[in-house]
């Protein structure tokens, strides 16, 4: 049975399609001390990634805007910029919000997810959270769906706007525990850092971003095929607006790099069965990728990366051992997960540092205060000794 578009159907929610709408929907955030957000993107179906949903909780109530509708998004941004947010998971929802909107919050940031963590839940899902509290099984209906489609069921929005629908009330109960233990200073460091990280430019891609998962160890000559097959597939990609993976798997990707230098002439769509179903333009497309890698002379092909021999660091594995067991006992008496606390990485770079306080910790392995401060006693124990 075909789904009802959202006009057709009733819901607990608000669907703010239009200017009115939204200014109305902004003015009411004015006065929100805090408000809870949560976003849907198109990154599985789309190459040209964006927000597509923006969904609000404010005051109990649910609305969920749609960026794609056409009116001016500026006044909301700004004023949801400067309220205290809710979010679950915040990491992707900030980097796609900086993205697509150049949004990055100017006030405090409460991540329900982080906070689950602090507290030592060995479940720390959106879904999990809502059923242990609230008794309430999410659906899953959306999970996959493909955001930039419109119009949008009655069944995906509410899917959207679920997401949002439990955070504020969540967000009450997770205080109140983190309170209790002791714990909130830990959390809004948490919240902090991954404010920060995520309103950081993003990094200069690689150079060779055509070295793919699966290519480290191929010849010259097959990565030279890889190369211009890489490349054709970002082209279609681009030209389809879908995500690389939906034109070609990494693997099939390697596969008919390797087969196609084993046996030139063979029919492409012999090499690869499902490539008969490509459309003639995009098979010759292919086909002259396959013929400009294989008329490479040697000095085109790909160099192999340099092998890099850093000297071994001198430091006492066996003390990073100790400082691990440390971690271990004092995340359990906390309920914590160990790699929380500090991951293995963090421990290397504090015995490597020979770091004995607080701030040498945080400088060496880039842990948080509250991270630094607890394995502090451990690492002082280690080390306090040395000259």
């Amino acid at each position: 049975m075909k789904e009802k578009p959202a006009s057709e159907g009733h819901a607990d929610y608000g669907y703010i399609q239009n200017p009115e709408d939204l200014a109305r929907l902004t003015d009411t955030l004015r006065d929100a001390p805090r408000v809870a957000i949560d976003t849907e993107a198109n990154g599985m179906h789309r190459y040209f990634e964006k927000v597509c949903l923006i969904q609000v909780g404010c005051g109990g109530t649910c609305y969920v805007v749609d960026p794609l509708a056409g009116y001016p998004l500026s006044d909301f941004l700004d004023v949801l910029s400067r309220k205290e947010v809710i979010l679950h998971g915040s990491d992707y929802d900030l980097r796609m919000l900086k993205k697509t909107f150049n949004f990055s919050p100017r006030a405090l940031v409460f991540d329900t997810k982080l906070a689950a963590q602090v507290l030592g839940y060995e479940k720390f899902g959106l879904a999990a959270l809502v059923e242990k509290f609230f008794g309430v099984v999410l659906p899953k209906t959306g999970q996959k769906a493909d955001w930039s489609q419109r119009p949008l069921s009655v069944k995906l929005l509410q899917y959207a706007a679920n997401d949002v629908k439990y955070l504020e009330s969540l967000a009450v109960i997770l205080s109140q525990n983190l309170a209790k233990l002791g714990r909130s200073d830990w959390h809004l460091q948490c919240c902090e850092r991954m404010v920060e990280v995520t309103g950081m430019d993003e990094k200069t891609k690689t150079k060779e971003p055509w070295r793919i998962k699966g290519s480290s160890k191929l010849p010259p000559r097959t990565l030279a095929f890889v190369r211009e097959l890489w490349h054709w597939r970002d082209g279609e990609a681009q030209r389809r607006d879908r995500p690389p993976f939906m034109i070609m798997r990494n693997e099939d990707l390697i596969a008919l790099a390797e087969r196609r230098i084993k046996n030139p002439t063979q029919p492409l769509e012999q090499v690869l069965p499902f490539l008969k179903k490509l459309p003639a333009q995009v098979m010759e497309r292919l086909q002259k990728a396959c013929l400009k890698a294989g008329n490479l002379s040697e000095s085109e092909w790909p160099v192999l990366p340099k092998k890099t021999f850093k000297p071994r660091i001198s430091f006492d594995y066996e003390q990073v051992d100790l400082l691990a067991a440390s971690c271990k006992e004092i995340a359990g008496k906390l309920s914590i997960e160990p790699s929380f606390i500090a991951p293995r990485a963090a421990m290397e770079a504090v015995i490597q540092k020979r770091a004995r306080s607080v701030q040498e910790i945080m400088e060496a392995s880039g842990l948080m205060r509250w991270q630094a401060e607890l394995i502090l006693p451990a690492a002082t124990d280690l080390l306090g000794q040395d000259s």
